[in-house]
């Protein structure tokens, strides 16, 4: 944890989140409501998958009851209301109940309830099929070399897809009957 604090300082971490994170170094729950903050996604998801953060075996070993459907965290972001869930190295299917999700280095079925309009954030290498229905407007952001099966899209949902990377992709499958579109998007960190 100190070696990836000392590789954020390196690579420029913005001031409040400096303080933040060297206030809640010891504690976990923090740390990792920390970690789940929108635009804080991207960076530790983009560090861990390139070896300068922490590994997916360091978060599933000390952080294993804050992963994997066992913990929700709340209004990371400040928005009251909004549910935060992160998925780590998982191989069963994933339920999603969250408002803000991060997927990373899974090999999972993804459902999604109706009407429920997710954020999901896939990373690390992982492989996901998704299913939608009913009324949903999905966001999603892909990284690295992550892909996404979107099977079962029912015509009512529609999915916004941004990639982050030339090597993740995103396909169609048999059921996909709702809206897709997606873009390139430049990572910057």
């Amino acid at each position: 944890m100190f070696t990836f604090y000392k590789n954020a300082l390196i690579n420029n971490l913005c001031e409040d989140y400096k303080k933040e994170f060297k206030k809640d170094l010891d504690d976990k729950k923090k740390l990792f409501e920390l970690c789940m903050r929108q635009q804080a996604i991207p960076f530790f998801c983009t560090y861990c998958y390139n070896g300068k953060g922490v590994s997916i075996n360091y978060v599933t070993k000390e952080y294993r009851e804050y992963i994997n459907g066992r913990f929700t965290a709340d209004d990371c972001d400040d928005v009251h209301g909004y549910t935060y869930q992160l998925w780590c190295n998982y191989k069963k299917d994933i339920h999603i109940t969250s408002d803000i999700t991060h997927i990373m280095q899974c090999n999972s079925t993804v459902d999604i309830i109706p009407t429920h309009c997710p954020t999901i954030y896939i990373s690390n290498k992982s492989n996901v099929t998704l299913n939608a229905e009913g009324f949903n407007t999905i966001i999603l952001y892909l990284f690295d070399k992550s892909n996404v099966v979107i099977e079962n899209l029912n015509e009512t949902c529609s999915l916004l897809a941004y990639k982050y990377s030339d090597d993740c992709n995103v396909s169609l499958g048999s059921q996909c009957n709702g809206k897709v579109k997606q873009f390139k998007k430049t990572l910057r960190l």
